[in-house]
């Protein structure tokens, strides 16, 4: 019993991990969602209705074009069914599957313990931030991202690793990885900045580093060169060149193509930052910030607290994740050094993108970087040879992962950040107000609450009533979509911001709480008319 129970404990662990999960799902699941996961829904429902798998020229798509997203799932799911919950629930639990499989398929050519194999995806299902919870497990607004990183880095390391060879599944396999190349360029730069990139730099450092490079740089001949050429390191940078080359083709695509067919940001108005006048400082701020965030950092909390306690911890769980990097990068050499060497690399690329440019900075876009700590964890238990060391850091970073993992849930289950949105949401359910319009946080987060009976347009602000075209359908912004009485939907803050503005005071009272406020008009044109753009 006891060796079984030895042999079989990683197992256990992980079936326990699955089972919160799904308690969380069941139950739960709704507490913490947004208008930026409930679009993913209603997207979904709207290419079931018009018969699309992929893509759909009716959608108002965010900041870029998600090709092979949870739509997949969710598209087929609302064909046969009508219980939003129910399809989310479904989706998420299906993809918890890929990401397992994906993050396998990813380890096997590394040869790493299978104990310590799956050990290390329990960071893949465990909550143990805010972060995590929102955009990986429950959201699931990143685990597409993270699956699709998995499948292309191991079919790379398998591609690698035969170079010597050209088989028929060798073949097949890199038709697949350039496909998947392509796919990537396809939806935007995501992937350029979070694989491509990284990967091409650290074949191109890895060469650099090998035998064959440095004896070619002591003495040159061009057998030395051919050497090179043939060797183990050129191919690695051969193959990162040629899934760059996929991606830089479907980057072409989506510029001349998908972006002129299907409304979603572009990148133009990118720029790099001014380094003066304190701009740079409070950049590398924000990019710590955001990286102690993902593992479970909570501002503004008493140091002497449960909270505080976290915060200490995500600082813990760095340093534990960096002592192992270093560790490992010391000690392992070919296909597993250059997962070390990535990791390394992918972080700084993202960190120079993070703090030089104006791009948006949260902490989720940490997370395709941050994967790929789990094969060094891999690669650390499964070579170090000092039993004390080991079991120092298995049992801290347990022990920081519980502790972490406990707080998240005990906050998923006991706070309800929808709590407010609730009562108005059964409210216009109830009494037949099947459309209106709202400020985008508070939009598409109803439509999921009523399990898609209520729909809500995107304004920018009650004053000047012009349309936010973000993450929505475009028949919501058609002025013939919706005929009869129409609702607007603000906050408190809102309505007392703009108590003054001509839709507040020429609308109807129909409900009002602590929290929101609804007026009712005769008809869009109406409602339309009170905008100042309009005046």
């Amino acid at each position: 019993m006891k060796q079984k129970l030895k042999t079989y404990y990683p197992y256990i662990f992980l079936l326990l991990a699955l089972c919160l999960l799904i308690i969380l799902n069941l139950f739960f699941q709704d507490h913490w969602l947004d208008s930026d996961m409930a679009a993913e829904m209603i997207f979904s429902r709207l290419l079931a209705q018009e018969g699309h798998i992929f893509a759909s020229p009716d959608w108002c798509y965010s900041t870029e074009f998600r090709f092979l997203y949870t739509h997949l799932i969710m598209g087929p799911l609302f064909r046969i069914l009508n219980n939003w919950h129910a399809i989310r629930t479904i989706t998420n639990l299906v993809f918890y599957g890929l990401l397992l499989v994906s993050y396998f398929y990813f380890l096997k050519p590394l040869k790493v313990s299978p104990k310590a194999a799956v050990l290390t995806s329990l960071l893949l299902l465990l909550p143990f931030s805010e972060t995590m919870m929102l955009h990986m497990q429950i959201g699931n607004t990143y685990m597409s991202h993270v699956i699709i990183v998995f499948f292309y880095f191991g079919m790379f390391l398998r591609l690698w690793n035969s170079h010597r060879k050209m088989t028929w599944k060798k073949a097949l396999l890199l038709f697949l990885y350039l496909a998947l190349s392509v796919v990537c360029g396809i939806s935007g730069i995501r992937y350029l900045l979070a694989m491509q990139c990284p990967l091409v730099l650290t074949a191109f450092l890895f060469c650099v580093r090998s035998t064959q490079f440095q004896e070619l740089r002591r003495s040159p001949s061009r057998t030395k060169f051919y050497a090179l050429l043939s060797g183990n390191s050129a191919a690695s940078f051969f193959y990162s060149l040629l899934g760059f080359a996929g991606s830089i083709l479907g980057y072409g695509v989506n510029v001349l193509y998908i972006s002129r067919h299907y409304s979603f940001q572009t990148y133009e108005s990118t720029n790099f930052i001014s380094i003066y006048d304190g701009v740079l400082l409070t950049r590398l701020q924000n990019a710590l910030g955001a990286l102690l965030m993902l593992f479970g950092y909570i501002p503004d909390r008493s140091v002497l607290s449960l909270r505080g306690l976290i915060s200490i911890i995500s600082f813990l769980l760095i340093g534990l994740f960096i002592y192992c990097t270093v560790k490992c990068f010391r000690r392992t050499e070919g296909s597993s050094f250059f997962v070390v060497l990535f990791l390394i690399t992918a972080f700084f690329v993202n960190c120079f993108a993070f703090v030089f440019t104006t791009s948006t900075l949260v902490p989720r876009y940490y997370i395709t970087v941050f994967i790929f700590v789990l094969p060094v964890l891999c690669l650390y238990f499964t070579k170090e040879e000092l039993v004390f060391d080991k079991a120092v850091t298995a049992l801290l970073l347990a022990g920081c992962l519980l502790l972490s993992t406990g707080k998240t849930v005990l906050s998923e289950i006991t706070v309800d950040k929808n709590a407010a949105k609730r009562p108005v949401a059964e409210f216009l359910a109830e009494n037949g107000y099947h459309f209106g319009y709202a400020t985008y946080n508070n939009a598409n987060i109803i439509t999921e609450l009523t399990n898609g009976q209520v729909e809500i347009a995107n304004i920018w602000d009650p004053e000047n009533l012009n349309d936010f075209k973000w993450s929505s359908p475009m028949k919501y912004y058609e002025a013939d979509y919706h005929e009869g009485s129409v609702f607007l939907l603000l906050t408190q803050q809102e309505a007392s911001a703009y108590q003054n503005a001509a839709s507040v005071q020429n609308g109807q009272v129909i409900y009002e709480d602590d929290s929101y406020l609804v007026l009712l008009y005769d008809s869009v044109k109406v409602l339309k008319s009170y905008g100042a753009s309009a005046s």
